[in-house]
C-alpha cells in the first residue's frame, strides 16, 4: 500500500507579507475605532460624594503651579470657574473663603496603548530630541513601516479642603483619551466632566459630553 501523500502547509513568502500587512492594517483600524469610541467619553473618579455645605459655599480657587504659570493659564483657570459655578458653588478669586480648591491639568503618553508590541523587551519606544519616535527589535522586512501617533491621556484633578484646617472635604478627577497632546481644546469638558452629577456623584464611571472635541 503506498502511503498516502503528505499535504504542505507552506505559505509564499509574499502571502504571509500580505497576512502579516493586513494583521497590521487591522490592529490600526482598531487604534483607531478606540480613538472614535472615546471622543467626548470621560473617565471620571469620584471617591465620595460632596457634602451639602458645599452647594452656595464660597471658594477660593488655586491653581498647581505648572498651570499657573502656563501660557494657558486663563483658558485652564476659566474652564474650572465655570465648572464650578455650574456645580452651584462660589469660586473666588484671591479672596479667603471657607473652602479651599486646588486643580491641576496634565497630559502623558499611554506607552501601552500607543506601542502594545513593546511589551515584553525588545522595550519601549525611544522619544527623540526633536519629538520624533524609534523602534529598534523587528525582522528587517519590518523596516519603514511606521506606527500610529502616540496615544495621550488628558487629565483633570481637583481637591476642595477646609481652608481653617486644611482637611479633605471632597475631590475628584477626569480623563480622555486621544492622539491630541493638547489640554485646551478639552480643557472645559474636563472640569465639567469631574463635576457631574455634584454633589451627589461617586465612584468611577464613564460621563459623556455632547459638546466639545477631543
Amino acid at each position: 500500500m503506498n502511503p498516502a501523500p503528505k499535504l504542505s502547509l507552506r505559505v509564499p513568502r509574499g502571502a504571509l507579507r500580505l497576512l502579516m500587512l493586513g494583521a497590521a492594517l487591522a490592529w490600526l483600524g482598531v487604534l483607531g475605532g478606540c480613538a472614535s469610541l472615546n471622543v467626548n467619553a470621560y473617565q471620571v473618579e469620584t471617591p465620595h460624594a460632596a457634602p451639602q455645605a458645599l452647594l452656595g459655599a464660597q471658594v477660593q480657587l488655586q491653581a498647581a503651579p505648572g498651570d499657573a504659570e502656563s501660557p494657558l493659564a486663563d483658558t485652564l483657570q476659566s474652564a474650572v470657574l465655570d465648572a464650578m459655578t455650574h456645580a452651584g458653588m462660589v469660586p473666588l478669586l484671591g479672596q479667603p473663603a471657607p473652602y479651599t480648591a486646588r486643580y491641576s491639568f496634565r497630559s502623558y503618553v499611554d506607552f501601552e496603548a500607543s506601542f502594545p508590541s513593546a511589551w515584553p523587551p525588545p522595550g519601549a519606544p525611544i522619544l527623540l530630541p526633536d519629538g520624533s519616535w524609534i523602534y529598534s527589535g523587528y525582522p528587517y522586512w519590518w523596516r519603514g513601516w511606521s506606527w500610529p501617533p502616540p496615544w495621550y491621556e488628558r487629565v483633570f484633578e481637583i481637591e476642595i479642603r477646609d481652608a481653617a484646617s486644611g482637611a479633605l472635604v471632597w475631590r475628584s478627577s477626569s480623563e480622555i483619551g486621544g492622539y491630541d497632546q493638547r489640554i485646551a481644546p478639552v480643557a472645559a469638558q474636563l472640569a465639567k466632566a469631574a463635576f457631574a452629577g455634584f454633589p451627589q456623584g461617586s465612584g468611577r464611571r464613564r460621563v459623556r459630553l455632547p459638546e466639545g472635541a477631543q
